[in-house]
């Protein structure tokens, strides 16, 4: 009975798999590595991108894939669903691929890529894994600080557990009044989960490589975004409108984007705490099961 069971359950979950054609199904590691930008409704900048995005509709035209960073992936440099009108002679850079699943109204400019539809894919493909780190991060109990007693040196006190994780939880009014933003200590990823239905960024934010690739801004409630200066890190914002003035410094998921400054790409580095099983395990999972139905057959 058991084996029964879990095989219908198997093939239950399988059969929600990729079909002919589709990429297989990519963890929040691989979207924050492989992409620039993840956007579930509409995209509109004439900024650049320079890295890979993938968006529910482009609204607006921009310069992509201009300094790509991230690692290899079998997707192309612009991956939508639907192009308007709105967005003409784009210009593609470094061989970047437009897949377009959807209908295409705009026009672009490429520099040695092509217009495909290959790989296969829907938004949920990307939005899905996202959503669910996003919610499970600000799940997480926080271990680190905030000193917040001067503006001009609102400093986040890094102390990671064992496994090289920091997390910090506060209010997005208490964020809005940094003038200058700091960190002190390091960790192989830093969460920062930050509370409350919207956020505009005027702090002097100074920060290398290291801090847009291993820290994570969770803003899981946000509707609204407003980064009017520049920003570092990863940007999760699963229900918000994103605006910014200046640059981005690493990767950016939300709702919609507006784009008034540029979105730089700059591949998360850190490591994911392992909350909810990745694709990959539901594989690992069928073999296991498979042994252990074997092994009964041979005791009975």
């Amino acid at each position: 009975m058991f084996c029964r069971t879990m095989a219908a359950l198997l093939a239950a979950t399988l059969a929600l798999g990729p079909g002919l054609g589709q990429a297989a199904p990519l963890t929040a590691t691989e979207i924050m590595t492989q992409f620039n930008a993840v956007v579930s409704g509409s995209f509109t900048s004439n900024s650049d991108v320079e890295g890979r995005l993938v968006a529910n509709t482009i609204t607006g035209g921009a310069t992509f894939y201009n300094n790509p960073s991230n690692t290899p992936s079998s997707f192309g440099a612009i991956n939508a669903i639907t192009v308007t009108s709105g967005v003409t002679s784009a210009n593609v850079n470094n061989g970047g691929n437009v897949n377009i699943q959807g209908s295409n109204a705009g026009s672009f400019n490429l520099n040695g890529g092509a217009m495909v539809n290959t790989p296969a894919f829907t938004i949920g493909d990307f939005t899905a894994p996202l959503t669910a780190l996003s919610g499970d991060l600000a799940g997480l109990a926080p271990n680190s600080t905030v000193n917040a007693a001067d503006p001009n040196s609102f400093t986040f006190i890094v102390t990671p557990n064992a496994q090289g994780l920091a997390v910090f939880t506060l209010d997005a009014g208490l964020l809005a009044t940094a003038r200058d933003l700091k960190f002190s200590g390091t960790a192989d990823t830093i969460v920062i989960n930050v509370t409350g239905t919207s956020f505009t960024d005027t702090a002097n934010f100074n920060a290398g490589n290291f801090i847009n690739q291993h820290v994570i801004w969770n803003f899981t409630e946000a509707q609204t975004l407003d980064f009017q200066r520049a920003w570092h890190g990863a940007v999760l914002a699963p229900q918000a409108t994103v605006s910014n003035s200046t640059p981005l410094e690493g990767f950016l998921f939300a709702l919609n984007f507006n784009g008034r400054g540029e979105l730089h790409d700059r591949p998360f580095a850190g490591t994911l705490p392992q909350l909810v099983p990745e694709p990959g395990t539901l594989a690992l999972l069928g073999t296991g099961l498979i042994g252990i139905c074997l092994s009964r057959r041979r005791r009975a």
